[in-house]
């Protein structure tokens, strides 16, 4: 009977530290993440997240090696960035994750040890699957070239590549693998999506039409599913593009403007959050560029109610409306010119002057460089300057200088005197580069968002301009 009563306290002390063992396990509130980066010469590396903005910087030691607790909110996906390069990685409260990784290989060196290595080497491996899609942007407009039904074979094919590595993976959440492999069937209808207008512009058929059925997966897609936009991303890129591919066939249709288009389809939304994430969105064609800025900005103040939202729109707007046809364009004195001295806006005054806003270390920028120099070359000695206002930061001045000399940049080079921060371009309120600014003779603007070098639009209003 002793031994029968000992056993039985025996059961229960086992139990009841299984118990408070399990009721620890549940109130740990933090991730344990550690690792160790070779060949880096970054102070820290970060991690970031959508989820109440949350960020956290964790030194890395002189050895490479960092190691911190990080209090998130809830699960999900997050980011960590070592100097520019970053990557997509899944956290959860009580998971211990290790990452080994090389910055000069960045995508190629992740490695996760741990109890949660399954969901983030899946994610490190699928970002490197979807660069290996579009590796370079001939890819891309490959891609998009091919007839309709060879499209819809090539993209329904990495869907299913994606699946299939997804599958490899064991030891994951099942939840997140069956978000992940909702995503991937996001990113699979947003390329169908986009292929009439891309086709169109990849082979130059402006009256291209897909063939009857083509789009038909799409017909029954929930604009305003709630769950799914405040969960999935490649579901909220998703809505949107549709949203704007209904609202052009609306356009049309209607023989109405795009923007009032997408006010009226903004109407059948009742979600609050997707409403006004279609609004912010519709929002960003209130610019200099639209000849219809002040009609829209009445309409999207209409439809808001998100007053500090419509507080920022105001302000944008108030500068807008100083940056119109016409109007006396902002200045900027005394920038330093790569050939010796300093230029002025005023120096130049007599003269039609194309401006291109950029800096090293922008992509889209460097892309409209050969663009640039065949407008440059067409149009010399004619009346107008052309000027590229260089706001790199003071550190990379002397990679503004060699990469003038280097592509041989001609026109007047200027850099900026003090990057983003230059009164010259928080005047033209330039958020995003590469920015095109044409001026007047009289030093008045004719468009504060100029087209590219690239478009065919910009040579046809020098044409216009009798330059």
């Amino acid at each position: 009977m002793k031994i029968k009563q000992l056993l039985l306290a025996l059961s229960s002390i086992l139990i009841i530290a299984a118990c408070n063992k399990e009721s620890k396990k549940e109130k740990v509130d933090y991730t344990l993440f550690s690792g160790k980066i070779k060949n880096t010469t970054a102070p820290e590396i970060i991690v970031f997240g959508n989820v109440n903005n949350f960020k956290k910087a964790i030194p890395i030691n002189e050895d490479g090696t960092f190691s911190d607790t990080l209090k998130i909110e809830s699960k999900g996906i997050y980011s960590f960035m070592i100097g520019r390069e970053r990557s997509n990685m899944y956290l959860d409260k009580g998971d211990q994750l290790e990452l080994s990784i090389d910055p000069n290989q960045f995508d190629e060196s992740i490695v996760y040890t741990g109890n949660a290595a399954d969901v983030n080497n899946y994610l490190a491996k699928k970002a490197l699957l979807e660069e290996s899609f579009f590796s370079d942007q001939n890819s891309y407009k490959e891609l998009f070239s091919n007839e309709a039904n060879t499209f819809k074979n090539l993209i329904s094919e990495q869907e299913q590549a994606k699946n299939n590595l997804l599958k490899k993976y064991k030891n994951m959440d099942a939840e997140f693998a069956t978000n992940q492999a909702k995503e991937n069937h996001y990113q699979y209808l947003a390329l169908l999506s986009d292929f009439k207008m891309t086709h169109a512009y990849y082979t130059q058929k402006q009256e291209y039409k897909t063939p009857e059925g083509f789009t038909s997966e799409l017909n029954d897609f929930d604009l305003d599913n709630a769950e799914e936009f405040k969960n999935s991303e490649e579901y909220r890129n998703l809505s949107l593009r549709i949203f704007d591919n209904l609202s052009s066939e609306k356009a049309k249709k209607d023989s109405i403007s795009f923007s009032k288009a997408q006010m009226e389809n903004l109407a059948q939304i009742k979600t609050k959050d997707i409403k006004d994430a279609f609004i912010k969105n519709i929002a960003t064609q209130i610019s200099p560029r639209n000849d219809d800025a002040a009609e829209l900005y009445k309409l999207v103040i209409a439809a808001s109610d998100n007053e500090e939202f419509k507080k920022e729109l105001t302000s944008k707007f108030e500068k807008i409306k100083r940056l119109t046809k016409g109007k006396v364009s902002p200045t900027f004195s005394e920038y330093e010119n790569y050939k010796g001295g300093k230029t002025s806006l005023s120096d130049l005054k007599g003269k039609y002057v194309y401006i291109d806003v950029w800096a090293t270390w922008c992509g889209p920028c460097k892309a409209e460089i050969p663009h640039l120099k065949k407008i440059e070359k067409e149009y010399h000695n004619k009346n107008i300057e052309f000027v590229s206002i260089s706001i790199d930061k003071r550190p990379q001045y002397e990679a503004w200088k060699k990469m003038v000399e280097q592509k041989e940049l001609g026109g007047i080079q200027l850099f900026a005197d003090n990057n983003w921060n230059s009164q010259f371009v928080t005047d033209y309120g330039i958020r995003g580069i590469p920015r095109f600014i044409l001026i007047d003779p009289d030093g008045n603007i004719v468009s504060a968002s100029a087209p590219r070098p690239s478009e065919p639009r910009l040579k046809e209003i020098l044409s216009e301009l009798k330059i």
